[in-house]
């Protein structure tokens, strides 16, 4: 199979309105990855705002020749398929890490955001903002390289592509004047940039709940200070740098990304670089904990399932499911649930609820997946999620949650969120079905972004 000179090798990942390969240049025998989008499967109201973003991706990133950004050889179009053609990368994004609680020490944390800040550097002085900085869209190589992704939504010079009071970003990584739809510029960036650093000094987002809660978060309240939540012995000059990073005024934040750079770096105690040499990121020290090995008994989720339905509605079963990923033991698994009821009191009856259960008698450990012990586990976990389902009346599909979703759905498919909510929309029998079929279209990372921000809490 062949795109324009492209020879393609394999299937990369698929979206909701095209498939990303990897492929080959014959004529210089590179690697490349090809993002493409079939212009048949997009909604004719929206299909010239997708098209816009998708060329703005190119236009933005081709102007980028940097090593630490991802660079776009070629845009191409036919009368079905647009494609970009870009630098096939090795790696793993940062989002992965985080979710496998990577345990980075501060120089190797100040080694991702400097060479983060060298990109942003270059990219602002060029009149780029990429304004969707987060940790999914950064890529370490094996050699420790950081690769930013994805300039699908950046803002180049005077660009009228996006225009004051649209929301463009993550909730948990926008700056506040993006969350309150107003004017943003490349210290926007910065913020963002400030956030990952947070979240990797902590191992917690600085501003965590509800999109709305985010949202208030981000723009009124301070979060707390890194050196009273990291498990890090961190230098006391670090929660200064993260209070001008994350200062709700733009004109209060660090004005460039060569002055966060040095600020962190100087926080730290490393010595000024010279001649933009950058940190050696040696990923084969970082330590990861392997995925979640917990299954749970299928009437504990059923019974916090229905305890929690009559607060949430529909969601409460996403929310349990996401809740039973992290929770180590039935108190746990209630205190995470509980964050997501309004009410004081009722939230505090919740959680009484689940200190009432004997704590982890209902987890019981089973073999990672791969190995020869695991038949046992799927088996249970197959039996879970059937007697869940039997235990639990489908609800209707109504027309108030399928805009919820699909409003937060945009956030990461762009306008093509109203084309993919339509079609599961008419497709599923109930709400769950719906908001499956909806994140099928989301890649993996996030993927789990996405029912994190549907469950109100991005892990």
């Amino acid at each position: 199979m062949r795109l324009g000179k492209y020879e393609i090798e394999r299937v990369l990942g698929k979206g909701a309105m095209g498939i990303v390969y990897k492929a080959l240049d014959p004529h210089i025998e590179r690697a490349v990855a090809i993002k493409t989008v079939r212009k048949d499967l997009l909604d004719a109201d929206l299909a010239a705002q997708f098209m816009a973003r998708f060329r703005n991706e190119a236009r933005a990133a081709g102007r980028l020749h940097h090593p630490n950004i991802i660079g776009i050889y070629e845009y191409g179009e036919d009368a079905d398929v647009a494609y970009i053609a870009m630098e096939y990368v090795e790696g793993t994004g940062l989002r992965e890490y985080l979710n496998r609680k990577a345990r980075f020490d501060l120089q190797q944390i100040v080694a991702i955001l400097n060479q983060l800040l060298q990109a942003l550097d270059f990219a602002h002085a060029q009149g780029v903002v990429h304004r969707d900085i987060k940790p999914a869209n950064l890529i370490l190589t094996p050699s420790g390289a950081l690769k930013v992704a994805d300039f699908g939504i950046a803002r180049v010079d005077a660009s009228n592509l996006t225009m004051t009071g649209m929301v463009m970003g993550t909730p948990s990584y926008m700056a506040p004047e993006q969350c309150q739809g107003l004017s943003s510029d490349h210290r926007s960036d910065l913020f963002s940039a400030g956030v990952v650093l947070y979240e990797l000094l902590t191992g917690v987002k600085p501003f965590a709940g509800s999109i709305e809660t985010i949202a208030y978060k981000i723009c009124h309240e301070e979060p707390r200070p890194p050196s009273q939540v990291s498990p890090l012995p961190l230098p006391p000059a670090m929660d200064g740098v993260i209070a001008t990073a994350l200062a709700k005024r733009a004109d209060d934040r660090f004005q460039h990304a060569r002055m966060f750079n040095l600020a962190l770096r100087l926080a730290a105690g490393a010595e000024h670089e010279r001649g933009g040499e950058t940190t050696v990121l040696n990923l084969a020290e970082v330590p990861l904990q392997p995925p979640a090995a917990h299954a749970w008994d299928d009437a504990l989720l059923a019974t916090a399932e229905r305890q929690l339905v009559r607060f949430v509605g529909p969601m409460a079963k996403i929310f349990v499911r996401q809740a039973a990923a992290q929770a180590h033991d039935t108190r746990e698994l209630y205190a995470l649930l509980a964050d997501h009821i309004d009410d004081r009191q009722e939230r505090e009856r919740f959680t009484r609820a689940g200190e009432a259960e004997p704590s982890g008698s209902h987890a019981r450990p089973t073999a990672p997946h791969g190995t020869s012990s695991s038949s046992h586990a799927t088996r249970s976990g197959e039996a879970s999620r059937h007697t869940t389902s039997r235990t639990r009346t489908p609800r209707p599909l109504e027309q108030a949650f399928i805009e919820q979703t699909t409003s937060r759905l945009a956030v990461y498919l762009g306008p093509i969120a109203k084309v993919v909510a339509n079609r599961a929309a008419r497709q599923a029998h109930d709400s769950d079905e719906f908001l499956r079929l909806v994140a099928e279209h989301i890649g993996t990372q996030e993927r789990e972004a996405f029912l994190r921000e549907m469950d109100a809490r991005e892990g």
